[in-house]
């Protein structure tokens, strides 16, 4: 039978290997997290400088078509 001594050692080893697979999956994580907010970013400003050119084509073409 295990000593306290022993079981208290297995438990330790198991919450360091927890520990360490908590640390990968946040990096990890935030990482993919990151890159889909870039993503995000990306088209939000592709689609700001599409409406603010069709804007200027009208502001254009009311101005110099009255």
């Amino acid at each position: 039978m295990a000593t306290q001594a022993e079981k208290i050692n297995k438990l330790d080893k198991e919450i360091a290997l927890i520990q360490k697979d908590i640390s990968v999956i946040k990096t990890n994580h935030l990482k993919h997290i990151e890159a889909d907010i870039k993503n995000i970013k990306l088209v939000g400003y592709s689609v700001a400088i599409a409406v603010f050119g069709q804007l200027f084509m009208v502001v254009k073409d009311y101005i110099f078509n009255v």
